[in-house]
């Protein structure tokens, strides 16, 4: 019974960092006008001041973002 709790609760957690991630859905950056994946690892690097969050692809290249070559968004 536990393990079934465990399991449980873990499968919550992971739903909601997925829903957390499929929200934010891109992530620009205002200095390089490029936008990634949520998850790219270019963004660890990246000053929170500069991040720019956009709900879809279309969005952010109708700001005049382009994708970024590491994640190819």
């Amino acid at each position: 019974m536990r393990k079934f709790i465990v399991f449980m609760i873990l499968g919550v957690i992971m739903a909601s960092f997925a829903t957390v991630l499929a929200n934010i859905g891109y992530v620009g950056n205002l200095n390089s006008r490029k936008f990634h994946y949520a998850d790219c690892s270019t963004l660890k690097k990246m000053n929170p001041k500069n991040r720019v969050n956009f709900s879809s692809r279309e969005a952010a290249i109708s700001a005049g973002y382009v994708p970024c070559k590491r994640c190819k968004p």
